[in-house]
């Protein structure tokens, strides 16, 4: 558990920024207490809330920033927001900001793999006095050590001894394993002192340390495999801090880097999965390491790669493609664009018309035409003009029992008026050929002739009473070797004109000339 004392502020400033993320759909306002009026009204805005505490401030005018702002964060989901705000309510009373009366605002925060809140009030209290803030970090971390009944003597002793199981070849690597587990460290008077929250907990002699260096030589395999990830990801993060967060969440490699914080000098590799410190220049030049890209040049490299694979395999899907695209570049297609890190291109009209096409083919293979007439009719119902590339073969035996099981059971349990209406309700669309009764089922991605399995087709004619007997024939001609066959849809009697007149209606979906995803393609 953390919690951090974020800036002081005269105006409030930390209210807008909980409240725009409020707006974004990041955060949420968990508790408003003792902010008057307020609280007894459903609207209000955020020039209210940071009024009410510019107002209830103005009572001690020497506090020139009266704002205390503090994000409190636990380890990914270890606690629920409903924990940290029972958590919240001891932390403030610890540190003096539980007097009755007191204003107080929590905003829990979901833009991140930790739960964490925030906790906005003023530094005032309701007496008008100032609230206590000596030393008010060192006393933060005694308050939480203190609610999570944290020994922090006990937890720096079993963290020195994490650090000691790993292979560290200068008293410098040593130090950087304690960095990462959430230390301060630096050399005084030939002892390692090592700080948490600002307060000295150790201080452990450097003869100690020196005497568990590593003379192995670090692991080659292992140094260019961290090589080549860390390029990879260079090439894929926009900055430093992005490039951290994703060796450390990704591979459990920490970056530390040494030397001015905007020009470093160097760094180290802190890698925990092998538990081995490597010296950074050894594994990549800092000065290649931090050779980020522009945005400009990764899309340009991101098109040449599109371009290449389209090259390599005319025949990609949008989804093969994406596999390809998150695998190297962390990136995707959607809706007709590249999408990477927050920003997008669009792709050139030729690759999206390639990728739409190739869509199309694949999902209409996913049918498993067993003959040319069966190909035929699904290319008619995709408006798919290269029949050519859609292949003829074996029918998958479990889809077509799923889906004579389905459309037997309709026929069983609904009456002759009712069928068609019913098979087009449950996913199902028929068509006639040569007075040959297909179905398409969409869910379970199979077509069948239904005669060849006994259903008695002439069902579907049945008229309730009243109803007009005219039939809308809809003619496309397809051709399979030089022989026309005349297709028609079985006509729902039950819709109106418009109904009737839809030519090859895909389901309860159409517009399928707009496709850039497969998975767009699933009913």
């Amino acid at each position: 558990m953390i919690a951090t004392i974020l800036p002081s502020s005269s105006n409030f400033y930390a209210v807008e920024y909980n409240e725009r993320k409020v707006a974004q759909g990041k955060a949420e306002l968990l508790e408003m207490t003792n902010f008057g009026y307020l609280g007894n009204i459903s609207t209000y805005t955020c020039g209210d809330l940071i009024k009410f505490l510019t107002d209830y401030s103005s009572s001690n005018k020497r506090i020139v920033k009266p704002q205390f702002h503090v994000a409190i964060s636990c380890k990914g989901q270890e606690y629920s927001k409903e924990e940290l705000v029972a958590i919240a309510h001891q932390y403030m009373k610890g540190m003096g900001y539980g007097s009755p009366g007191q204003p107080l605002l929590i905003y829990s925060h979901h833009d991140t793999a930790n739960n964490h809140i925030h906790i906005i009030t003023s530094r005032v209290d309701p007496n008008g006095k100032k609230i206590n803030h000596h030393h008010e970090r060192l006393r933060s971390q005694e308050v939480i050590n203190r609610i999570m009944g944290v020994d922090e003597s006990v937890k720096l002793s079993e963290s020195v001894s994490e650090a000691l199981e790993y292979r560290f070849s200068t008293v410098q690597q040593f130090m950087a394993v304690l960095e990462t587990l959430g230390y301060e460290c630096y050399m005084s008077n030939d002892k390692i002192v090592l700080k948490r929250g600002g307060i000295v907990l150790e201080k452990v002699p450097e003869s100690v340390i020196k005497a568990r260096l590593s003379n192995e030589g670090p692991d080659k395999k292992r140094k260019v495999q961290l090589r080549a990830i860390m390029r990879k990801y260079r090439d894929m993060s926009s900055g430093r801090k992005e490039l951290q967060d994703t060796m450390r969440s990704k591979f459990g490699v920490s970056l530390l880097f040494i030397g001015p914080k905007d020009q470093p000098t160097g760094y180290l590799i802190v890698d925990h999965k092998t538990k081995t410190v490597f010296k950074g220049s050894d594994v990549c030049k800092i000065k290649d390491l931090l050779q980020f890209m522009s945005q400009e040049e990764r899309f340009s490299r991101i098109d040449a790669f599109i371009d290449d694979m389209l090259e390599d395999n005319s025949n990609l899907t949008t989804m093969e493609l994406n596999k390809m695209l998150r695998r190297q570049f962390h990136s995707k297609i959607l809706n007709g664009c590249v999408l990477f890190n927050g920003s997008s291109f669009q792709l050139s009209e030729h690759v999206l018309s390639t990728l739409r096409s190739n869509d199309r083919r694949s999902w209409l293979q996913s049918f498993c035409p067993s003959t040319p007439l069966e190909r035929d009719i699904l290319c008619k119902m995709g408006k798919y003009t290269h029949r050519e590339k859609i292949v003829i073969e074996k029918r998958d035996d479990s889809k077509v029992q799923t889906t004579v099981s389905q459309l037997k059971k309709i026929f069983s349990d609904t009456s002759d008026e009712e069928l068609t209406e019913k098979i087009h309700e449950d996913g199902f669309k028929l068509v006639i050929v040569d007075d040959q009764t297909f179905c398409i089922d969409f869910v379970n991605r199979c077509i069948i002739n239904m005669e060849e399995y006994g259903f008695e087709t002439k069902r579907l004619y049945a008229r309730k009473a009243g109803d007009s007997v005219s039939h809308s024939k809809v003619q496309p001609e397809i051709n399979d070797h030089g022989t026309g066959r005349n297709i028609r849809k079985v006509v729902n009697q039950h819709g109106g004109s418009a109904e009737s007149n839809r030519e090859w209606e895909v389901g309860s979906k159409g517009n399928y000339d707009d496709i850039d995803d497969e998975q767009r393609l699933k009913r």
